[in-house]
């Protein structure tokens, strides 16, 4: 007889096919941010300013591809909260000869 285990379920509300709630509350806080500084910005330069501060959101909130489930945002949040005393991999620098016999 064969189970089905489900070991994670992990839900997340989404909006649309491709955005979540959380998502989007930071998209809008992101670009919210960014219009709040326009007193700093050139006003011949503020609708490319908010056109970057779009695609770069955008960049944090599609998929990583390292980390199969999170998107650049989380993966960049996981990587400065690492733990620098968890055990690494040793990777051998040496080049490994192989043998033909």
């Amino acid at each position: 007889m064969e189970y089905t285990v489900i070991t994670n379920i992990e839900s997340k509300t989404k909006l649309t096919k491709h955005l979540t709630y959380r998502s989007f509350l930071f998209l809008i806080t992101y670009l919210l941010i960014g219009y709040m500084f326009k007193s700093y910005v050139n006003t011949y330069l503020f609708i490319p300013y908010m056109i970057f501060n779009l695609i770069t959101c955008i960049f944090l909130l599609i998929p990583s591809s390292h980390n199969k489930g999170r998107n650049h945002l989380e993966s960049m949040l996981i990587l400065l909260n690492k733990n620098k005393g968890v055990y690494r991999p040793y990777i051998s620098k040496e080049k490994k000869e192989v043998h033909d016999e």
